[in-house]
């Protein structure tokens, strides 16, 4: 039963907001072990919480295949059966960004938020909503900040996320630094996540008028992931010209 469960986590890319078309998230399945607690759980209530796990999952598995519309109504019936099922809350807001529907998205991390307050996707995700609104970018960088303290072992998944962020409130050298240090701590095999970090620093580049750097940054970001979509933006980004403004 446990395996069957465990569906892990994925990351995937979003169309967004404000030009930058990426968007780090997690998609989340639940562990058996998110139940055995030292408490005892009647039988009735281990029964809705497997329940809430087996609806949790199916919509991940919707959502894969691109069934937003399905998978919203798995992630309600599991939280319905299961309120406490902080991942149902973070999926159901990862899917509404998907659709553009930030305050919903944002409504639902911040019920996540309130059963778990160190929840590092949680606060990564909320800070996204921020960063793609262009609002509130203060409270975005201290939720990463907090994601980080609260997952320090995998702080480089908040990183390159804490450096856009700064970058967007206009704290462009700050933002460089951050983002190279996610380069240097970010493994091999998360290319996804690297040829992001590599994306977003060409764009600071490019807007500081640095053409060579950002033209490198952007090469190896395809390099990382190669993205038919990535690389269109990228050409359309040299067809503006150098310094023309944030995405």
């Amino acid at each position: 039963m446990k395996m069957l469960l465990r569906t892990g986590y994925f990351l995937v890319a979003l169309l967004t907001l404000s030009g930058c078309s990426s968007y780090r998230i997690t998609v989340q399945g639940v562990p058996l072990d998110h139940f055995i607690e030292s408490r005892p759980v009647d039988s009735d209530s281990l029964a809705a919480k497997r329940s809430a796990a087996y609806h949790n999952d199916l919509g991940v598995l919707l959502e894969k295949e691109g069934n937003l519309a399905d998978a919203l109504k798995q992630y309600r019936i599991a939280r319905k059966q299961d309120p406490d099922l902080v991942l149902a809350y973070i999926n159901a807001g990862n899917v509404n960004v998907k659709l553009k529907k930030l305050t919903d998205a944002e409504d639902l991390y911040r019920q996540a938020l309130q059963q778990d307050p160190d929840q590092p996707e949680a606060l990564n995700n909320l800070a996204w909503v921020h960063i793609l609104r262009g609002e509130n970018l203060a409270e975005a960088i201290t939720l990463l900040e907090r994601a980080i303290e609260a997952d320090p072992e995998n702080r480089y998944r908040y990183l390159d996320s804490l450096g856009w962020a700064m970058y967007r409130d206009g704290r462009t050298e700050e933002a460089i630094e951050t983002l190279k240090t996610a380069l240097e701590e970010t493994p091999i095999e998360e290319r996804y996540l690297r040829s992001e970090t590599h994306y977003h620093l060409g764009l600071i580049y490019h807007e500081k008028g640095e053409r060579e750097s950002a033209e490198e940054h952007f090469r190896q970001s395809l390099e990382e992931y190669p993205s038919p979509e990535r690389e269109k933006e990228i050409a359309e980004i040299g067809n503006r010209g150098i310094g023309n403004g944030k995405q």
